[in-house]
């Protein structure tokens, strides 16, 4: 009868474990911090070209009051808890300070630390608008100091033929 009831509590017990590691899993989830590079430079994205824009905001979550301004040729980064997020792209024009297009996407950045997100594929609604993240050897400054397109090879697999 005794080893009936051990055998029950050890049961119990193992199963409690394991839910508190399941539980510490989620939590780990639902709460790391991601770093999201927001870059608004002429991109070249599986042969397609993306043109920087001017001037626009972008509202991360719906945070109005923290907004983010970019100009062309810049390159923000966004610091995010949780595994799911909403960007708010608006892009508007300098001189009369008028909306001209509005554009929502949803990042799902799921356990991954840092990734980076070109604004202009985003605008122009690309299929895959997430970009390497940058190196050393990423942007090549030519002969006059300005930086040239970056050029972002295509993920597709190369076809062989006989």
């Amino acid at each position: 009868m005794t080893t009936n009831i051990n055998k029950k509590r050890l049961v119990i017990r193992l199963a409690l474990v394991a839910l508190l590691v399941l539980l510490c899993f989620v939590l780990y989830y639902i709460g790391k911090e991601h770093e999201v590079l927001l870059d608004n430079k002429n991109v070249t994205i599986e042969g397609r070209e993306y043109q920087e824009i001017p001037y626009m905001n972008v509202v991360v979550d719906g945070d109005e009051d923290k907004a983010l301004e970019f100009y062309a040729g810049d390159r923000d980064v966004v610091k995010l808890k949780g595994p799911s997020h909403t960007l708010k792209i608006s892009v508007i024009n300098e001189d009369t300070e008028e909306v001209t297009k509005t554009v929502e996407y949803k990042l799902s950045l799921g356990s991954i630390s840092s990734t980076m997100y070109s604004l202009p594929a985003i605008v122009e609604s690309a299929p895959n608008a997430e970009l390497p993240l940058p190196n050393a050897n990423a942007v090549e400054e030519s002969s006059d100091g300005d930086a040239q397109q970056e050029t972002i090879p295509s993920t597709e697999a190369p076809v062989l033929s006989d």
